[in-house]
């Protein structure tokens, strides 16, 4: 793949003839109609003062509208950097400050939602589902590299946010990699687009990738209602779902119930999260296609194994991608011995750092390896099995969630005078939050109202599912709680 090439190129060449590029909202939208509102998006931003190296900040649900803007800032030279509306006020504003960028686009349905932004000297504009930009006048930005494609936040409400700029090639590299492994009929295909474009396997993966590869894409802007999602997979002749476990739990659940059988779907890619092997079945049976199981990270464009398609070992998430080089070392840093440790990957997808973050950057990327925190065993064949998740992140429904941002949010509270959160599995649902508190001395507050001090300020999925009062929490010689402990009691029945 030559040098410097670009997404906008790519999609250009792959969309010269006019066909159809996008089902959504019970029409297709050809690809003259997506490039013709880019061009119009293009002589917006170059009327807003909008130039290289700038950022558009967006809270858009995935539409026809925000390729076409994502296009128009490529071909500005600019950059997208996707934003969870949910998160709230305090948490974006965090973000935002942190990005700086040249505009906030979002869907008119958050105009009162962004009242609580208005402080921000950024411009603030709303854009309509099928129309252009409106005008505006672009803010200083801090400045990224021209090869910047998006800045994908995988960081939430508290600490320093971690923004992963991906670079065209390292998201070119990336698809095209994964696509020789896994997908080599991927020309054949029509991509359901429903993740959420603030997910990286969502926006990447279910968004970009049909654009560079030239398939047709069926956009939800919304997987709920299931009932909306199982017409789109029909209506637009879905053959590859790209989902997370818990969505794929109520599409099979829904199509348990209602004898639902989509008409044309081979492959049902998961993301985000272990698929278990009981939804695998159930995918198989209900949904028929095949199920195919991925893993990685933002920082790695997403993807860094994928199951192929002449199948995987049991237990593995597939092969590692050709162009990735990887070492297995201990916790400390140090070489692992065996084909069991923390992965250290590099190669053209994995980012080389993140956005104004220079020393989260010194700890995670060394002389081009980059640290995913992940315990894995990998096998003779380049195969990956997860053993655990050294970071102690936690994902809900695909989503990342912070053990950190839960306990500040927690430890705000006046009643409480300390906190641990961890992930622990259950079966439909996947991982939830569970919450351990200690209160302060005299006090007294139940977990219902513990859990309704979070509502307030914290994304849905990031709310814990259970909260338990403690009088102590188990930790190690130096004071640090044992995350690992907490999470072996829930799994021996130390429930409430």
């Amino acid at each position: 793949m030559a040098e410097k090439l670009r997404l906008e190129d790519v999609i250009a060449a792959h969309w010269s003839a006019p066909r159809q590029m996008a089902w959504y909202e019970g029409e297709w939208w050809t690809a003259e109609r997506v490039f013709r509102l880019a061009e119009e998006n293009v002589t917006r931003l170059q009327a807003a003062g909008f130039g290289a190296g700038d950022r558009i900040a967006t809270m858009l649900p995935n539409s026809p509208s925000f390729l076409a803007l994502c296009m128009a800032a490529w071909k500005m030279r600019g950059s997208v950097t996707p934003l969870n509306a949910l998160a709230g006020p305090q948490a974006l504003g965090a973000l935002i400050k942190h990005s700086m960028p040249a505009v906030i686009v979002a869907a008119p349905a958050l105009k009162e939602h962004a009242e609580g932004l208005r402080g921000l000297p950024v411009p603030f504009v709303f854009l309509e589902a099928t129309g252009p930009l409106p005008e505006f006048k672009a803010a200083p930005s801090l400045k990224s590299s021209e090869d910047c494609c998006s800045i994908f936040y995988t960081s939430g409400t508290t600490g320093t946010p971690k923004g992963v700029p991906l670079t065209h090639m390292n998201i070119l590299t990336c698809l095209d990699q994964a696509l020789k492994q896994v997908l080599p009929d991927i020309g054949e295909q029509t991509m359901l687009n429903v993740l959420p474009n603030f997910h990286t396997l969502g926006c990447v993966v279910s968004g970009f990738m049909p654009l560079f590869v030239g398939i047709p894409q069926v956009i939800r802007s919304n997987f709920l209602p299931v009932e909306g999602t199982m017409r789109a997979i029909d209506e637009g002749g879905a053959t590859l779902l790209v989902t997370v476990p818990t969505l794929l739990h109520f599409l099979c659940g829904a199509a348990a119930k209602t004898g639902w059988k989509p008409r044309r779907v081979k492959y049902v890619v998961s993301g985000g999260d272990r698929l278990v092997p009981s939804l695998r079945g159930r995918i198989a049976q209900l949904l028929g296609g095949r199920p195919i199981e991925g893993y990685g990270l933002t920082e790695c464009s997403p993807i860094l194994a994928a199951q192929a398609t002449g199948g995987s070992p049991e237990g593995s998430v597939g092969p590692l991608l050709e162009d990735i080089e990887y070492q297995l070392r201990d916790v400390d840093g140090s070489p692992a011995a065996g084909d069991e440790g923390v992965l250290w990957v590099k190669g053209p997808n994995v980012a080389s750092g993140y956005f104004n973050a220079p020393q989260i950057t010194a700890e995670k990327f060394q002389n081009g390896w980059f640290n995913t925190g992940d315990m894995v065993r990998v096998d003779e064949k380049r195969n990956v099995f997860i053993q655990e998740r050294v970071s102690d992140l936690i994902i809900v429904g695909g989503f990342n969630v912070y053990p950190q941002e839960v306990e500040a949010v927690l430890n705000s509270n006046p009643k409480v005078m300390e906190s641990a959160a961890v992930g622990v599995s259950r079966s439909v649902t996947g991982q939830i939050v569970r919450a351990f508190v200690i209160l302060k001395e005299g006090v007294t507050t139940t977990s219902s109202e513990l859990a309704d001090w979070c509502r307030e300020r914290l994304p849905h999925y990031k709310v814990p599912r259970s909260i338990k009062l403690v009088t102590d929490l188990p930790r190690n010689a130096l004071g640090k709680v044992l995350r690992r402990k907490l999470r072996e009691d829930d799994q021996n029945g130390d429930d409430e």
